[in-house]
């Protein structure tokens, strides 16, 4: 973890204060979760499997259900 210097006013800062003990949280907590709120986090590798799989379908199944064959799929014809 890194720290950073944050500059705001007296008043932001003191609502901050506020809100964060009222969650619970320290202020540093707060304002890291807020700013991931914002920019917003990396994906696991299994959310973003999930969104790829939740995508539009890929059409390649014939009018009974099946994939075509190698041979289908090479042929050159």
């Amino acid at each position: 973890m890194k720290n950073v210097t944050v500059t705001m006013s007296e008043a932001l800062l003191q609502r901050a204060r506020v809100a964060a003990a009222r969650d619970g949280k320290s202020l540093s907590k707060f304002v890291a979760e807020a700013v991931e709120q914002r920019v917003g986090r990396p994906l696991t590798q299994r959310e973003a499997l999930d969104i790829f799989l939740s995508g539009p379908p890929l059409h390649v199944l014939d009018e009974n259900g099946k994939a075509p064959t190698t041979a289908q799929l090479y042929d050159d014809d």
